[in-house]
């Protein structure tokens, strides 16, 4: 194969056609919009997306959480370092069959209600953006790609 023969197919087999690529660039896109949103309360919408998990269920434990997020436990451990030490959770051994969990800190809680507004807004935003019929669509397209193993 020769260089130009292999420079057309990575642009019309990946650049013009890979799902991961499109919906990664996407992502980072859409993570951009909602870090900026979120800014004021000083945590991303990774570390909103965490804080909330945690917040919901509460008891879980990190395998669990990890796993709601949709995040290697891996991953999700070292994502919960900086928000144990902002104090903004606390993690423990009294999980479900003493199995380590995470809980909001009253610090937590505070930021978490000054984001969530930040954070409807920025969904509002993108909801009026790209219109009610596309939303539906997107929301039930991205929970069925979700599915996939």
């Amino acid at each position: 194969m020769t260089k130009e023969t292999l420079i057309k197919q990575l642009s019309t087999e990946v650049r013009g056609a890979c799902a991961c690529d499109k919906m990664r660039k996407a992502a980072r896109k859409i993570t951009r919009r909602y870090n900026e949103a979120l800014k004021p309360a000083g945590i991303k919408v990774t570390q909103f997306t965490i804080l909330a998990a945690i917040c919901v269920k509460e008891g879980a434990t990190l395998t669990d959480l990890s796993s709601h997020v949709g995040m290697e436990r891996t991953t999700f451990l070292r994502n919960l370092k900086p928000l144990e030490s902002q104090a903004l959770i606390k993690t423990t051994d009294d999980g479900v069959g003493r199995a380590r969990s995470a809980k909001l800190t009253d610090k937590g809680v505070i930021v978490m209600e000054k984001a969530l507004p930040l954070w409807r807004r920025a969904q509002r935003a993108l909801r009026k953006q790209v219109g009610d019929d596309m939303w539906a669509r997107v929301q039930e397209e991205l929970a069925a790609f979700g599915q996939l193993a």
